[in-house]
């Protein structure tokens, strides 16, 4: 017997109570675990410890400039927030069973689901700063002072189009029953495809077309030409098509949520691991 959903509320205040007072609720409910002697070694030292190996890299090797490498990297550690962070945002529900108290709210479904990635955003874009200012310490990292604010929105963007995609491996942790494998290939992928490491122009062509799908590219693209000195107008298009990237993957992570919300409700499998 299928039980049909409550009503939304369509009271704005609602709306912003539920986005940013029930977001950072469960961030803090389902991230209490975290205290400084974890969140340090996994959000910063790990993130620094990448950027100076693949820097020394590519200076001994000779595949890169010090400018490649540090921004591919410092923007690419903000998908850990977002992939993980997003993920466990909502695939935990599941997990700690409490998935089901939260679907029979009345509560509006977009303030519900975007609110859990604002915290996310916010924890992303904290590690791609300390990324850039430890590579500008210890590095020499020194972008021109004028490419610095777009720089900063390029890393907003790309931030939470990261945090988009992994909405979308969130929602589909609400069916699977091990979503973290998923996650796991999806960061790692994205360190090989979306030209962190390797310029796009090596990969194979079938990759490229994937990379081009995928958050992160786009974004460190129009990092690196703003880093070395390129006007806005080289940089905007590449902009522009990380937003849209990103855009897609929130609307395809909403629409996976609300049909699993609908399958669950039919099946009453919210909560079945």
């Amino acid at each position: 017997m299928s039980v049909a959903p409550l009503p939304r509320t369509g009271n704005t205040d609602n709306f912003w109570r539920v986005f940013f007072i029930g977001g950072l609720i469960s961030y803090r409910a389902l991230f209490y675990w975290i205290t400084p002697w974890q969140y340090i070694p996994t959000m910063l030292a790990a993130p620094l410890f990448q950027i100076l190996f693949f820097v020394y890299l590519g200076r001994a090797t000779g595949v890169g400039s010090t400018t490649f490498f540090v921004v591919g990297n410092s923007i690419q550690i903000c998908s850990m927030s977002g992939i993980y962070g997003m993920t466990m945002a909502l695939a935990n529900e599941r997990q700690f069973q409490t998935l089901s108290p939260i679907l029979a709210t009345p509560a509006n479904r977009i303030a519900l689901f975007l609110g859990r990635g604002l915290p996310v955003l916010a924890s992303g874009l904290q590690t791609t700063a300390f990324g850039f200012l430890v590579s500008a310490l210890i590095l020499n990292f020194r972008p021109a002072p004028s490419a610095l604010p777009m720089l900063a929105l390029t890393v907003l963007i790309t931030t939470a189009s990261c945090t988009g995609f992994g909405m979308a491996l969130g929602s589909i942790g609400l069916r699977a029953r091990d979503i973290w494998l998923t996650a796991n290939i999806a960061y790692f992928a994205m360190l090989l495809l979306c030209g962190v490491e390797v310029p796009l122009r090596q990969l194979p062509g079938a990759l490229q077309v994937v990379a081009h799908l995928l958050p992160l590219t786009h974004g460190i693209a129009a990092g690196r030409l703003l880093a070395t000195g390129h006007d806005l107008g080289a940089a905007w298009p590449l902009i522009w098509e990380e937003l849209v990237v990103g855009a897609a993957w929130a609307t395809i992570a909403f629409l996976l949520f609300a049909y699993f919300e609908r399958q669950g409700r039919r099946t009453g499998s919210f909560d079945r691991l």
